[in-house]
């Protein structure tokens, strides 16, 4: 074989190469292509419910969350049935009040928290009339004018206020907790109950004044 002839062979050897270099390569891109593709209507299909159900969603005020009596909004009531509804509103807070101070009397652990605070609320009040007595005196009399009758006021007044905080403090310690069990206990009744509650507490002031 010439040297023509060999140069000639290894070209044609290497376009045939060069030919399935740049079919792997189109073939490789054709692939992505059709990858990228699938990927991009897997993408449309996840997001075509998401649309879907934004656009289902409607925004509901707070106003018109409220139902009423009558199961209307209140953006749906007449003026006339929004009174009749702040009336039965008010009605049926009236019967809860009444009955929780119905249930509050009959309870002996707040009647003893109510004796304590009044006790408590009375001295503090009295020690205040003697410390503004014993100072009316000091004023009015320079007999009285001693150092036993200003410490003594002083005293006074500082137990004064010992007895009048003492007693509020007491109060929201003692007291309050009760009356929120209270409170929570007729919220959850029906006004069935709440008027049964109010004419068992009639009956029995009835019969405490008959008594008398």
């Amino acid at each position: 074989m010439s040297l023509r002839d060999t140069i000639e062979a290894a070209r044609r050897e290497a376009q045939e190469a060069g030919g399935l270099l740049s079919g792997n390569k189109n073939d490789s891109a054709a692939q992505s292509e059709d990858e990228g593709s699938g990927f991009s209507r897997r993408s449309a299909a996840r997001a075509k419910p998401t649309r879907n159900a934004a656009q289902s969603v409607r925004v509901v005020s707070a106003e018109d969350a409220k139902a009423g009596r009558s199961g209307k909004r209140t953006s749906e009531m007449t003026k006339e049935e929004r009174k009749a509804e702040r009336a039965a509103q008010r009605e049926i807070d009236d019967l809860r009040n009444m009955a929780a101070n119905a249930l509050l009397k009959k309870d002996p652990e707040y009647s003893f928290t109510q004796r304590v605070w009044w006790i408590a609320l009375g001295l503090g009040f009295a020690m205040t009339l003697v410390s503004f007595g014993l100072n009316w005196l000091m004023q009015r009399n320079a007999s009285y004018a001693t150092n036993l009758y200003a410490g003594i006021a002083i005293v006074s007044l500082v137990l004064a206020y010992v007895f009048i905080i003492g007693a509020f403090i007491f109060d929201l310690v003692k007291a309050r907790p009760i009356r929120k069990r209270v409170d929570a206990e007729v919220h959850g009744m029906t006004r069935k109950h709440l008027e049964q509650i109010l004419r068992e507490d009639a009956l029995e002031r009835d019969a405490k004044r008959a008594s008398k």
